[in-house]
């Protein structure tokens, strides 16, 4: 099921508006959470009420949010690298550039009827790498210090060396992804809550120094891949149930948000799976929250992403143990066609991005009328396994644990600034690649990707 790029005029203004430039944001390409309220426990929120933001988490927390609007932003800061010894590239070692990412959050809730909440939420998503455009020279004289076959000097990173490099040419993607969320909240009984969204999406994405991926024969056709900006629309949807228990004191939440199909970047129809289709994951999560006193609360979430069924994320990269036969297609094993399982095919090359599956945990400790104190911590294994780093190295989504803290302090009854703070913590990631030094298969590593990330946030909540 697609759907057509032209989703109403409105929507596709303000989604535009609002999307956010994001690098590799921690579990996968997502945030862990959404507003400083959540972001500072850990990014839980399918059983505790987030205020504004609470369409993000489960249409059915809006319950409790009554009306407010929350608007906030989060400075990000990803430091990131990789590294890649190769006879047929050369020898890299780069830090990707532009290191600090201003990312928006917005969303409000009306109180419609005493037992009927609406509501909505912008959110973002995306990754960001950028790499020059050179080798680092030392290491790559020592490497090739006997020559290699077809280059006179150090190549570049991505580049095919017969390519013309300009002054400051850099190579990476860029994806920026956008969720806006309307929903409703509906209070059956006491005990009960249902709550059911509509997601509108909106990506851009571009690709730039990736002109070797069709001399090398990845593509499924012979088309340079394009460097523009190319943009995609799409739809799907959310429910959520929310239980109260033991005198309100345990919530239990679950939320499902189905797979949003996107229609396909033209532009890119010769780099992502069935012909530049991208769509956004299917994900599902369960949550408890429990106030272990009247002003404390502990939350706990898991979340389950499910990156392997959207082709051109979860299919596998160049089969790496097959590189002496020619084999490079881990799709199409044993034919002679291979066009299927090039980059664009259907069964085409990704980034063999394995389902992911989130635990997050998070305290809130109302200290006084004024303040509030939180804690939480975010823990999800990376969905990239060892052998898929040469792809990888585009999207570096590497970190696993990450500590959050924050707090809140209430101007006035209706006016309440959040503020939360990320550590990621440095996770490096090493394999081989199919280019290992003089274009033999690797036993072991010759390449790694590293992340850690800081972020800084807060969250201007107003009730009505």
């Amino acid at each position: 099921m697609k759907f057509s790029k032209r989703i109403s005029l409105l929507s596709t203004f303000i989604i535009s508006m609002t999307m956010p430039a994001i690098s590799n944001a921690t579990n996968g390409a997502w945030l862990i959470g959404f507003g400083a309220k959540s972001r500072a426990m850990g990014g839980t929120g399918v059983a505790y009420n987030m205020g504004g933001m609470a369409a993000a988490f489960n249409p059915a927390t809006m319950i409790d949010s009554g009306s407010r609007f929350d608007i906030g932003a989060e400075l990000f800061i990803p430091p990131r690298a990789a590294t890649h010894q190769s006879g047929i590239l050369g020898y890299t070692d780069e830090e990707s550039n532009e290191n600090l990412f201003l990312i928006p959050t917005m969303g409000g809730t009306w109180q419609w009827k005493e037992d009927i909440v609406l509501g909505f939420a912008f959110i973002g998503a995306g990754l960001k790498t950028e790499y020059n455009q050179t080798a680092n020279s030392d290491s790559c004289q020592r490497v090739n210090s006997g020559g290699v076959p077809g280059y006179t000097a150090c190549p570049p990173t991505f580049y095919d060396p017969n390519i013309t490099i300009t002054p400051g040419a850099e190579a990476g993607v860029q994806l920026m992804q956008a969720q806006f969320i309307p929903g409703i909240a509906w209070r059956v009984n006491k005990t009960h809550t249902l709550g059911a969204s509509v997601v509108l999406a909106g990506q851009y994405f571009r690709a730039e120094g990736l002109e070797a991926f069709a001399d090398l024969g990845f593509t499924s056709g012979t088309e340079t891949i394009s460097s523009d900006w190319d943009h995609s629309f799409g739809a799907g949807v959310r429910v959520g149930w929310l239980g109260k228990f033991d005198d309100d004191r345990l919530n239990v939440g679950v939320n499902y948000s189905s797979r949003v199909y996107m229609s396909e970047f033209e532009r890119y129809k010769n780099l992502f799976a069935e012909q530049g289709d991208f769509d956004i994951p299917e994900n599902y999560a369960i949550g408890l929250s429990y106030k272990v006193k009247p002003n404390i609360a502990v939350a706990f979430d898991i979340q389950r992403i499910n990156w392997s069924d959207v082709a051109s994320i979860g299919n596998p990269g160049p089969a790496v143990d097959q590189v002496l036969t020619g084999n490079f297609f881990p799709l199409c094993p044993g034919t002679t066609s291979k066009d299927p399982c090039k980059l664009g095919g259907d069964l085409g090359l990704g980034f063999g991005w394995q389902d992911q599956t989130v635990f997050k945990i998070g305290v809130d400790w109302i200290y006084s009328e004024k303040w509030s104190f939180r804690g939480g911590w975010n823990y999800g294994e990376s969905p990239i396994p060892d052998d898929q780093v040469l792809f990888n190295m585009l999207a570096p989504a590497t970190p696993e644990h990450h500590l959050t803290l924050g707090g809140g302090y209430n101007f006035t009854e209706n006016v309440v600034l959040d503020m939360n703070l990320m550590i990621a913590f440095l996770n490096t990631i090493k394999g081989p690649t199919a280019f290992g030094p003089g274009g033999a298969y690797v036993e072991g590593t010759n390449a790694s990707i590293a992340m850690g990330q800081y972020s800084l946030g807060g969250t201007l909540g107003i009730k009505f």
